[in-house]
């Protein structure tokens, strides 16, 4: 999913929770310039203080959002946020069925070009 990131001048990733491993190999590579928006649980309990170094080393102006601190954020609101701040072409997201649905729903509602994984399978 996040491979069609290289296909975009600028993009969003936008992933919740364990979501961060699929588009993890992107960020650190920064191949194609993006802006990070992550949602998670705690994020350095749960995945630890170097994993949560090591992107914010590759991407110092990532948002990390935690949920246990801050509550659950409107997720398309937050992406589309990330999406004007950054002059991106395009968002992905990472996510459950659900959200992710949701998400690029709302966001191609507005013309925000956005991928998401499918599950046809």
């Amino acid at each position: 999913m996040a491979n069609y990131g290289t296909v975009f001048r600028r993009v969003v990733y936008l992933v919740t929770g364990s979501g961060i491993g699929p588009v993890l190999a992107h960020v650190l590579a920064a191949r194609v310039p993006h802006k990070l928006v992550w949602v998670t649980r705690d994020p350095v309990k749960t995945y630890g203080q170097e994993l949560v170094d090591e992107i914010l080393s590759a991407q110092p102006d990532a948002l990390i959002w935690d949920t246990d601190a801050y509550g659950k954020p409107d997720m398309v609101k937050l992406a589309y946020s990330a999406y004007e701040d950054s002059g991106a072409e395009a968002v992905i997201c990472v996510s459950n069925r659900k959200l992710t649905w949701s998400v690029v729903h709302g966001l191609e509602r507005l013309g925000i070009p956005t991928l998401g994984p499918i599950w046809d399978s």
